[in-house]
């Protein structure tokens, strides 16, 4: 009985450690500082899905952006600050629901 208590623990106390919580919001819910950047270095792209993403308490947003065959992931940190970018192919959205 111990042992599955126990057991029990260490999976429940494992999964909130590492507890990783993918939102996927609407274009319109984008804070502004992003939604400018996207439309001042991405002119012609259109936004395919937003994410927000906690990080055991870490918020940063991904953000795929698709212009005829040309799909790119774009990652900002809380405050919309530009971070990186992420060349990917029209499935790179959908993974990141799986992820």
């Amino acid at each position: 009985m111990r042992k599955a208590f126990l057991i029990l623990f260490i999976c429940v106390l494992s999964t909130l450690i590492f507890a990783q919580t993918k939102t996927e919001l609407k274009s319109s819910e984008l804070q502004k500082p992003i939604s400018e950047y996207i439309l001042k270095n991405f002119t012609g792209y259109t936004i395919v899905k937003v994410f927000k993403v906690d990080d055991k308490g870490i918020i940063t947003y991904d953000v795929c952006v698709s212009r005829d065959k040309n799909h790119e992931k774009l990652f900002f940190d809380k405050d919309g600050k530009f971070v990186r970018k992420q060349s990917c192919t029209n499935e790179c959205c959908q993974d990141s629901l799986k992820k």
